[in-house]
């Protein structure tokens, strides 16, 4: 089956650090992108062009989200999927970026528990915060809210890469955000 993009849309991954955002993302980009345009903001990649200097307080966090917000509008004008995959800790951030961006906002929810994530620490980030090394790291000392209004919740702990992938596609089609094409 082949697919196509019906219209321009943004999907907001969350979820504690090593929990699977950009690792799905990335996955999904890999699948679909030969059918259509998908960019992904990954927050690794982002916070270098958006801050000289990284804190990550939680001030910091919510200037973050706004700069997301305003580079995704910019994006949303061409005919694209736009994956972000950073935490966005907070209910008030997930709540603006959906606020702002509308019926071109959805919020998928990567709920892989905090034990599972720190014994991924992909980046090593909750052995540098345990260390002193990393400070405001969500999941250690910055609390993480769980999500109250996500549209879709994925448990990369219990889900394979394949089926949360195709959980996020099924979740596009049902939406009517990209659709399937005859061969």
């Amino acid at each position: 089956m082949k697919y196509g993009l019906k219209k321009s849309h943004s999907i907001w991954m969350t979820g504690f650090p090593s929990s699977g955002k950009t690792t799905i993302s990335k996955n999904f980009f890999l699948e679909f992108s030969k059918e259509f345009p998908i960019i992904i903001l990954d927050s690794d990649e982002c916070n270098k062009f958006f801050f000289s200097k990284r804190d990550y307080s939680k001030n910091e966090r919510n200037i973050s989200t706004l700069k997301y917000i305003n580079l995704v509008k910019i994006l949303l004008r061409t005919k694209c999927l736009i994956i972000i995959s950073a935490n966005h800790p907070f209910n008030s951030q997930r709540l603006s970026a959906r606020k702002i961006l509308k019926k071109n906002y959805s919020e998928l929810w990567v709920s892989t528990n905090i034990q599972e994530c720190k014994k991924r620490d992909v980046k090593k980030l909750f052995l540098n915060a345990k260390k002193n090394k990393l400070q405001n790291l969500i999941g250690y000392d910055l609390k993480f809210e769980k999500p109250k209004n996500y549209d879709l919740k994925i448990d990369a702990k219990n889900k394979s890469l394949d089926q949360s992938t195709k959980m996020i596609k099924d979740f596009l089609l049902y939406n009517k955000i990209i659709y399937a094409k005859k061969i």
